[in-house]
């Protein structure tokens, strides 16, 4: 006699459905390898190319600049919003949308890849932060033996 564990299927019966109504997993993938229509072929190209300028621009001015830094930070911002929503809009939102971005392009989402410049910052801080904490505590330790032994002659 089955059980009914045996009986039952791991997919829902509505996700089975739509997945079986777009030809399977080649459906899927064929699915993943086409961008929507909605964005004109140059919008997104565009986007990107002025995100990337003021991104360049914001590490090229001096640290004295600060007004102008201030703008290009301000309006790559803007830009980076802007290639959000075109790509969304070209490849759909969520998981599904930036498996069909990297499908397609071979590149991760905007946001995911400034989100990950931003961590790689934090990452390099904290472990800089954590270095220079053991050294200077290296040398307190060093200042305390050498205070200890030059003590005791």
């Amino acid at each position: 006699m089955p059980t009914v564990r045996a009986s039952s299927t791991p997919w829902p019966a509505a996700a089975r459905a739509w997945f079986e109504a777009r030809g399977g997993l080649a459906g899927l993938v064929e699915t993943l390898r086409t961008p929507r229509a909605g964005v004109a072929d140059g919008e997104l190209a565009e986007a990107r190319e002025l995100l990337a300028y003021w991104e360049g621009r914001a590490r090229r001015l001096p640290r004295w600049a600060m007004l102008r830094r201030r703008e290009a930070r301000d309006m790559a911002r803007r830009w980076r919003e802007r290639v959000r929503d075109a790509e969304q809009r070209s490849y759909g939102r969520g998981l599904l949308g930036a498996a069909a971005l990297y499908a397609i392009e071979r590149r991760p989402p905007t946001s995911l890849a400034h989100r990950g410049r931003q961590a790689g910052k934090v990452v390099l801080y904290t472990a800089a932060s954590a270095v220079l904490t053991m050294l200077l505590v290296l040398a307190a330790a060093l200042a305390v033996i050498a205070d200890v032994v030059l003590g005791a002659v």
